[in-house]
């Protein structure tokens, strides 16, 4: 799920220069946090608008795809908005032809390890979605699950 919050904030327009710094991505409390800034005035828009690109990537269903590339490969890939992905993070420093294990989600990039779902549409079926955003000293903090009961 967190890799479509970053595909949805990549829909909105004026939002590309806040590349993802950092992720937390369990059952309690996930979020991802984007370097970058939303005027108080503007943030229950923000949400609003984030939250229906959000639904849209969902209801498209969108296949994820997951590739082990070359470090050569993956680069413009994962960095093609900012960089913020060192790949050489990704690897070890012994093996001679590195790879990056890369996830796409709905036009979004990044390398990866975790587990994700097949596509968009099984977070409608499991009731995920943004639920809300804060803001503090230069970072965007985006918080996403299921819907509450």
């Amino acid at each position: 799920a967190g890799h479509v919050v970053d595909a949805a904030m990549g829909k909105i327009d004026g939002t590309t220069n806040m590349p993802p710094i950092k992720g937390y991505h369990f059952l309690e409390g996930p979020y991802v946090e984007y370097k970058g800034a939303v005027d108080a005035k503007e943030r229950d828009a923000f949400l609003d608008t984030l939250k229906v690109a959000f639904q849209e990537l969902v209801d498209e269903d969108i296949p994820t795809v997951i590739q082990t590339l070359p470090i050569s490969d993956a680069e413009p890939l994962c960095n093609r908005l900012a960089r913020n992905f060192d790949l050489q993070n990704f690897v070890s420093p012994d093996d001679p032809d590195p790879t990056v294990r890369v996830v796409s989600t709905a036009g979004s990039t990044s390398p990866c390890g975790g587990t994700h779902a097949r596509s968009t549409g099984v977070l409608k079926e499991r009731g995920w979605c943004v639920k809300g955003l804060k803001c503090k000293k230069g970072v965007v903090r985006v918080r996403y699950g299921p819907v509450e009961q």
